[in-house]
């Protein structure tokens, strides 16, 4: 698909634009709209046809004009505005163009970024697995007007990372084993030419990753570790921010066996590393000065006679040694060799990991809130302020010292499950930051967020992509 940004109207099939309540047409869409659909909804509104209420839409099929349709799109009451409602219009218009090879959108230059964005994930769908409809019309020109050039190489670049994490997380385990994810980070990596580093399980059982074998020991095939280094105008030997993905290509809870109703949807369970690696690829396909390196801890949690028992002990990166209590909390194993070897041996300024670690979090936050915590609050503060900057919501959960104690084993240094805490999102985060030393640190916990059984404008059934806005704004903070 063609995107292009422009000053002035150009011909399309649908020209969509959107009012508030009691807003009437200003100037600018006069002059692009043209007399005759300007005044013929000027004379709906004046008939309250056509109010502004929220998601309302008046659709016209001018006779003249360089538009084959206008449809008008209700934005509600403008003081009383959701978070992200900039996006979500975004989505719904893109609901507008199915069947329309060309499309024109009327946006201002403070809401461009949003409501492109909004677009694009909107416009987003995944059918690697349905029979291809030949005779579909298909989107391939979409203007939008306004009055200021926007950063077109940015959206691209957002857009293909967002297709890149979504795609990967809805495809099938089957379809999608460690080694086809390592696969796909090569190909990233060759095209914007990233250095790819890629440790099998003969290399990280030499290491000493504990975690990583224990949890993907069961699986045909075995866990990996992929690391992925960007660099572009920049000199630094460290890079600015280290981003750390849990990427268990399928979780069956190991022989803490999920039941039905909780394992059908567990090819989910690698969206942090898609996350990280679409991440990487929006940066690089942005140009983004800078020096920032991708990490996918990969693994499949698998049900065999080789798996991890609960009561077994691993040894872990950093030498600590933890009781497997519980086999279905295994993404924080394969994420602690992760963030021990990052900060052992890749040394960078900041490390940010980011994991469908827990249920509980859903439970404390829902389905649109994303868990945040570390070891300092200046950083998540930063977070924070970034993420409701990308329309994404977040909020930080505690990491008391006393979580993190409770973490402590009866024959080894650390257990992975504790019962009788209760508090499961910031546990699971506790028992991370036993393997993080000095370096900054953030966890995002994506449980509740990056997966959507419930269809809005922007998220079909499926993978949301989410955080990953937030680590792009993070990368543009920290660039070179």
């Amino acid at each position: 698909m063609k995107i292009q940004t422009s000053s002035k109207a150009i011909k399309a099939d649908v020209f969509l634009l959107t009012l508030f309540e009691k807003e009437n047409l200003s100037s600018e869409h006069k002059k692009a709209l043209g007399s005759e659909s300007s005044k013929e909804i000027a004379d709906r509104i004046k008939a309250k046809d056509f109010t502004g209420a929220k998601g309302q839409s008046l659709k016209l099929y001018p006779k003249k004009g360089g538009f084959k349709s206008v449809v008008v799109i209700g934005r509600g009451n403008k003081k009383k505005q959701m978070p992200s409602a900039v996006e979500k219009l975004g989505g719904t218009l893109s609901a507008h163009t199915k069947g329309k090879k060309s499309a024109l959108i009327f946006t201002s230059k403070d809401e461009f970024e949003a409501l492109a964005q909004g677009f694009m994930l909107g416009a987003y769908e995944f059918k690697d697995y349905k029979k291809e409809d030949k005779k579909a019309v298909k989107l391939t020109n979409l203007t939008f007007l306004t009055e200021k050039k926007a950063n077109l190489t940015k959206l691209l670049a957002f857009n293909q990372g967002q297709k890149t994490t979504r795609d990967l997380v809805n495809t099938p385990a089957g379809d999608l084993n460690t080694q086809d994810l390592v696969n796909r980070a090569k190909e990233i990596g060759k095209k914007y030419k990233m250095k790819v580093t890629v440790f099998d399980e003969k290399k990280l059982e030499k290491m000493g990753c504990g975690g990583l074998i224990g949890v993907g020991k069961g699986a045909e095939v075995g866990p990996r570790m992929v690391i992925m280094e960007y660099k572009h105008k920049s000199k630094a030997k460290q890079a600015s921010i280290a981003f750390v993905g849990k990427g268990i290509v399928f979780d069956t809870g190991g022989l803490n066996l999920k039941p039905t109703g909780y394992m059908e949807t567990m090819k989910q369970d690698m969206a942090g590393a898609a996350t990280v690696l679409g991440a990487i690829e929006a940066i690089a396909a942005a140009k983004m000065p800078g020096h920032f390196v991708a990490v996918l801890c990969c693994a499949e949690n698998a049900v065999s006679d080789r798996a991890t028992r609960p009561g077994d002990v691993l040894k872990m990166y950093n030498g600590k040694t933890v009781e497997v209590t519980n086999t279905d909390a295994e993404g924080r194993l394969v994420l602690a060799d992760g963030l021990a070897y990052t900060e052992a041996k890749l040394k960078p300024k900041m490390m940010i990991n980011i994991a469908t670690l827990t249920g509980a979090v859903s439970v404390a936050l829902g389905y649109h809130i994303t868990g945040v915590m570390g070891n300092k609050q200046k950083l998540i503060d930063q977070i924070l302020k970034l993420s409701k900057e990308a329309n994404e919501r977040s909020w930080q959960l505690p990491l008391s010292p006393d979580f993190i104690s409770a973490c402590k084993g009866d024959f080894t240094d650390l257990k992975n499950s504790v019962n009788g805490v209760r508090a499961g999102s910031t546990m699971g985060g506790a028992f991370l930051s036993n393997f993080v030393d000095k370096v900054d640190w953030a966890h995002f916990d994506i449980g509740g967020t990056a997966w959507a059984d419930k269809p809005n404008s922007t998220t079909k059934y499926g993978a949301t992509g989410a955080a990953l806005r937030t680590f792009i704004k993070l990368a543009e903070k920290h660039s070179a």
